[in-house]
């Protein structure tokens, strides 16, 4: 194995992301902006599990409802490594 190699493995261990779920609803495309700009970060979505948002990185429910100017119901997790089991889909930021 070469060194690029092992060093997206690594990335890929190591890569924190905070999962968003709003059971049985979706996002707006305005709460998505909000939570990009005012953090800073990405987000990824998919149109079959439209209650899931996940962000880039690991951030409280107190940061985000900062983020999103206050909101509805939803709940905040965060995993480590983008194989884990808790995702409910792959995001696209790292291969």
């Amino acid at each position: 194995m070469d060194l690029l190699a092992m060093d997206l493995l690594e990335k890929r261990k190591k890569l924190k992301v905070t999962i968003l779920h709003r059971e049985g609803g979706t996002w707006h495309p305005s709460e998505v902006s909000r939570l990009v700009n005012g953090l800073m970060t990405e987000v990824s979505q998919q149109r079959d599990c439209p209650e899931y948002l996940l962000l880039f990185g690991h951030y409280t429910k107190e940061q985000t409802l900062e983020a999103l100017l206050g909101g509805q119901a939803y709940t905040v997790s965060q995993v480590t490594g983008i194989d884990s089991k808790e995702l409910p889909f792959r995001p696209p930021w790292v291969a």
